[in-house]
């Protein structure tokens, strides 16, 4: 049941940084503050990986094998792509029935970890991913309504092909760990995934504030505290998700993730005071009965 704690951790941290980089966007273009979550995450990751690894021989042998570098180098650049595409998102002003939609990509997660990495479910556990799914989508939307009239319009669209992109980043992130074959520990694979991804992540985003937002690095060093906090959150978060992925079906740990909405809901209920809605419960309580289903039917 590690996978669950480490699950549930992942999903805190996310939220915790997400919080951070929210203040950021107020700072910052949205690419710079997005290239917060890998830049100031990755001396954090190399101090980690040298003391836990001691040298980089095990990072020179996992980059040797073209398919652990392949499904690396794709899930990295979806994962930047889901972003940028997520940002689009938010122009549109019914954007919240968009993004209620891109929660679909824990399903989309199962159906691709069975096309891609030929994983299945059994029955109890997909049903409990359908379940919750739906319950995050009530909880999200608070207006079923809103999803039937929106249903064919664009940001309905860019939100199921934001789900779609996600989905396939988390299993191509996952297939990448099932190439490192000379390791004995799932955290050993978990940390060179996410060692090489954030090396091509960081990469990327800084040819593309160099060449397009260079005024951005300014910023940047002035909001040097919260980025680095920033980066600390993200680190956790990720390096949590990743360890998960090594045990368990992906599906699995994005479907126990979706808790994240529940601390994020929790903490804006208790910081302002307001009122909880009845669709709200009844989407909470859809979503754990769900998460039942997934967590003790596996």
């Amino acid at each position: 049941m590690n996978w669950i704690v480490t699950s549930i951790m992942g999903a805190f941290f996310q939220n915790a940084r997400s919080s951070i980089q929210k203040k950021l966007n107020t700072e910052m273009s949205l690419m710079a503050s997005t290239y917060v979550r890998f830049a100031f995450s990755l001396p954090i990751l190399l101090i980690v990986f040298l003391l836990y690894f001691g040298n980089f021989d095990y990072f020179r042998t996992a980059i040797q094998s073209p398919n652990f570098v392949t499904y690396v180098v794709l899930a990295s650049v979806l994962q930047i792509s889901f972003t940028l595409l997520f940002l689009y998102l938010l122009k549109f002003t019914n954007f919240l029935v968009g993004t209620a939609l891109s929660k679909t990509e824990v399903i989309q997660v199962a159906f691709f970890e069975f096309i891609i990495l030929k994983d299945y479910l059994n029955f109890y556990a997909l049903l409990g991913i359908m379940i919750s799914t739906i319950g995050v989508i009530i909880f999200s939307t608070k207006d079923l309504k809103n999803i039937i009239n929106s249903f064919f319009s664009r940001s309905t669209i860019v939100g199921l092909f934001c789900g779609t992109i996600l989905a396939l980043s988390v299993v191509f992130y996952r297939g990448s760990m099932e190439f490192i074959d000379f390791t004995n520990r799932n955290f050993d694979n978990a940390l060179l995934t996410l060692f090489a991804a954030t090396i091509i992540q960081t990469s990327l985003i800084t040819l593309y504030l160099l060449f397009f937002e260079i005024s951005e690095f300014k910023k940047l060093k002035s909001n040097i505290k919260l980025s680095a906090l920033a980066g600390l959150f993200g680190f956790s978060a990720t390096i949590s998700w990743f360890y998960s992925f090594s045990l368990v079906q992906a599906a699995l740990v994005r479907a126990v993730g979706q808790i994240e909405l529940l601390f994020s809901y929790i903490s804006s209920r208790f910081m302002f005071k307001e009122k909880i809605r009845f669709v709200e419960i009844i989407g909470i309580v859809i979503f754990i009965f769900g998460l039942f289903l997934v967590i003790f039917k596996k």
